[in-house]
């Protein structure tokens, strides 16, 4: 009872457990790059552009903890290269036949690149689809359907190479060996295109009769077929370049109903795929069993890729997992799920993830950033092929911290080591980072400790927050992974503050663009710089940024404000402390506050007045007014510069309209940034000259801006024609200004009030016309 107990615990516990797999230092972590139908890669016929989207795309896929990337090649018998017998791939230039342009070289492009980060790329063959859909675009006049009609079988609107005819092994062999003398590929990998479904005995009966090769089952043969260009691939491989790898991607299913309880489409008999063959010949390096189900059910993901380790006879295997259908059917938890069963119970030696910009960096259900945060958290390092080769690498040489040329920074450098005993120097490195100098074997086996791999003999470091020191250690990976002893422990300690330069300490009068300068010293990779209006840099700081150079241009400053501005230097060692502020001022004026017409106002005059609050230190103003609120250009009705007061009379304006506008502060020092944008509706004009002569009534409104220095407008309408008069009272009742004494027909009117010749305080405002008096108080601040 007891033991059924812990059973009936362990299972209720089990997705618990697959949470707690470690991630193991070697793993073989696969992503396809599918090209056929520009499924993932490319999105344009420019090959700038082209080279753009790819270099984006290893750049994500590196970030995601992605070590190796199967790329396609040849989806239909033409080429994402420069091939000596297929033509270049419609799916590249838009025209079969075609070559890119301006030219370039995909694949040898994408080696590059991948390479430069550390990762393998493995050309991906589909090795018999000829025409993917018969019609879908010319074919070129070089296409081996063209050349070799006698060669194909036509499945519908399919063709394929005949398996069975020794010309077409001899001739997919020499497609695939150019690409292995000529490009320097890490691996050969088929997908699982083998013969086309639904095949007859008339389909192929002339080359049954003609190369029977001793079989008098249909069936066996076929799959001999696909077993004799495997084996012959392999052994061109082999006596070519042994180091590249060739690895298969068969359907998930060997058989329906092996394992037991497995259900589903036979590989072995639908398209005559046998995995097993290769497996029990060692004609593969690796198997990739697309095993793109669930857990449970008849295609039960644990099930069949226990099942498939259970053959590999000594061969390594790598999961096919379904990413794209995290997009449809998988729950979220599907493919990490999977993957920590790999690791944990099923000692898969890693995974390859269909496909790259479906499932992967298009990050359905947060899988990428699962990746990047948890199950590919730390680097990996591929498993080496044991049967090949074990000799180990020598050590890296004089590992030191210097500037980098090719960037003009601080990073790590290092010598490529000498030749090893079997004459294999260095492919890719290692490089580690500790806090603490003396680490040991254990350390060097714990993945977290790898801060990259690399492809180059150099690399910058992030830099860590804290002020160190850090250690680091790099070893070298032959071309099989095995992996040297480490090289000398190069200690890297955070660097020494800067010394600010400019603006001066307290410089007054800066203009709206300010360059910050600061001296340094050695081995430094990067700046913080922080700027604040107040000198303890509390929240919130109006800027914080790395730089990389000792200058930074500052704008969107605020005029007449105090600013205080600091910098720390940063390196692989940590991050140094920061030097003592500085402070300046600009002197350029301060953004406007607009007066009226208020936010939003509606049944405004055509001619209306705009009116904002002075600012200190403006000598003048811009003013944009805009049928839009995004002032593009061709929405902008004015744009007026060098307004001396802070009013301004626009129009005649379209009427029942919406209009925008801001305001801009100028001085010798510079410009403010523009205000905050008012709206405002212009009033319906049919509307008021349909009213005629009716009466609008007697109004007196309130002067704006208000409070004002020196500039008011005062708004007033009448009822009927009459002599008209508005004064200014001082708060004592004495009369100042005389602003208006004359006969007005009725409407709407507004006043410009000037008050530069008076002191600051309250004062009245008074309208009289006939029997109607109104006053209104005002405020004057100087």
């Amino acid at each position: 009872m007891k033991t059924i107990n812990i059973l009936l615990i362990l299972l209720l516990f089990r997705p618990f457990l697959f949470a707690q797999a470690s991630i193991p230092k070697r793993e073989f972590r696969g992503v396809w790059l599918t090209t056929v139908l520009n499924l993932d890669w490319p999105k344009s016929k420019d090959s700038n552009t082209q080279k753009q989207e790819l270099v984006s795309t290893l750049d994500a896929v590196r970030q995601a903890g992605i070590n190796v990337v199967i790329f396609q090649v040849r989806p239909e018998c033409d080429a994402f290269y420069n091939s000596k017998y297929e033509p270049w791939s419609y799916y590249l230039t838009g025209m079969q036949g075609k070559s890119p342009s301006p030219y370039y070289d995909p694949l040898a492009f994408a080696i590059t690149e991948a390479h430069k980060r550390g990762m393998e790329l493995h050309a991906w063959f589909n090795p018999y689809r000829a025409v993917r859909e018969i019609g879908a675009y010319p074919i070129s006049s070089n296409h081996v359907s063209v050349q070799h009609p006698d060669w194909i079988i036509t499945k519908g609107d399919f063709k394929s190479l005949d398996p069975g005819l020794p010309e077409v092994r001899d001739y997919v062999t020499r497609v695939i060996m150019d690409v292995v003398e000529n490009y320097d590929v890490d691996g050969i990998h088929f997908d699982d295109y083998f013969y086309p479904e639904g095949m007859t005995a008339a389909d192929d009966q002339a080359t049954f009769d003609a190369y029977p090769n001793g079989f008098n089952d249909r069936g066996d043969w076929r799959r001999n077929n696909v077993n004799l260009l495997v084996a012959q691939v392999y052994n061109g491989i082999q006596e070519r370049k042994p180091w590249i790898k060739f690895g298969i991607s068969p359907a998930g299913i060997w058989k329906s109903g092996v394992p037991e309880g497995i259900v589903g489409r036979s590989a072995y008999s639908a398209i005559y795929c046998d995995a097993l063959a290769w497996l029990k010949a060692k004609t593969v390096d690796y198997i990739n069993p697309q095993c793109y189900w669930e857990f449970g059910g008849g295609q039960d993901y644990g099930k069949l890729i226990n099942w498939w380790k259970s053959q590999a006879n000594g061969r390594q295997v790598f999961s096919g997992n379904a990413a794209y259908r995290l997009n449809s059917s998988f729950s979220a938890d599907e493919l990490p799920r999977q993957l920590r069963f790999n690791r944990n119970e099923a000692q898969i030696d890693g995974c390859v993830l269909f496909r790259v910009q479906n499932g992967v960096l298009d990050n359905p259900q947060g899988f990428l950033d699962s990746l990047q945060k948890n199950l590919f958290r730390y680097p990996a390092l591929l498993p080496p092929i044991s049967w090949r080769d074990s000799t180990a690498p020598n050590p890296v040489q004089n590992l030191q911290y210097a500037t980098v040329e090719a960037w003009g920074r601080a990073g790590l450098n290092w010598q490529r080591p000498t030749t090893a005993a079997d004459g294999d120097s260095a492919s890719r490195y290692v490089v580690y980072r500790f806090d603490h100098d003396a680490f040991g074997a254990d350390e060097l086996k714990n993945p977290k400790n790898i801060l990259s791999v690399e492809g180059k003999r150099f690399t910058i470091p992030p830099e860590p927050q804290d002020q160190g020191p850090y250690y680091f250690v790099v070893t070298a990976l032959d071309r099989n992974w095995n992996e040297s002893a480490v090289s000398n422990i190069l200690k890297v300690d955070a660097p020494q503050s800067p010394f600010l330069s400019a603006p001066l300490n307290g410089a007054p009068n800066q203009r709206d663009t300010v360059q910050i300068r600061w001296h340094t010293q050695e081995w430094v990779s990067s700046f913080r710089l922080q700027v604040a209006k107040d000198i303890m840099f509390t929240e919130p700081i109006f800027l914080d940024t790395p730089v990389l150079d000792t200058l930074y241009t500052l704008s969107g400053l605020n005029g007449q404000t105090t600013y205080y501005w600091r910098v720390s230097a940063r390196n692989a060692g940590g991050t140094g402390l920061f030097a003592s502020a500085f402070s300046f001022q600009t002197g350029f004026p301060s953004k406007p506050l607009l007066a009226s017409p208020a936010h939003k106002a509606t049944n405004i005059s055509l001619n209306p007045v705009l009116s904002w609050h002075p600012q200190l230190s403006a000598q003048s103003y811009r003013v944009q007014l805009a049928v839009s609120n995004d002032f593009l250009p061709e929405k902008i009705v004015l744009d007026s510069s060098g307004v001396k007061d802070t009013l301004l009379t626009v129009g005649p304006l379209r009427g029942k309209k919406y209009h925008y506008w801001r305001v801009k502060a100028v001085n010798k020092y510079g410009r403010s940034p523009w205000s905050v944008s008012f709206r405002f509706k212009t009033l319906d004009p049919t509307a008021v000259a349909s009213a005629g002569t009716m009466p609008l009534g007697y109004r007196l409104g309130q002067n704006y801006p208000n409070p004002f220095n020196p500039l008011t407008v005062i708004p007033f309408t009448l009822a009927e024609a009459g002599r008209v008069s508005v004064r200014i009272y001082d708060i004592r009742g004495r009369m100042v200004k005389r602003l208006l004494d004359e006969e007005r027909n009725p409407g709407q009117y507004e006043l410009r009030f000037n008050a530069r010749d008076l002191s600051s305080g309250i004062y009245i405002y008074e309208l009289r016309s006939k029997n109607f008096v109104s006053r209104k108080k005002m405020m004057l601040v100087r």
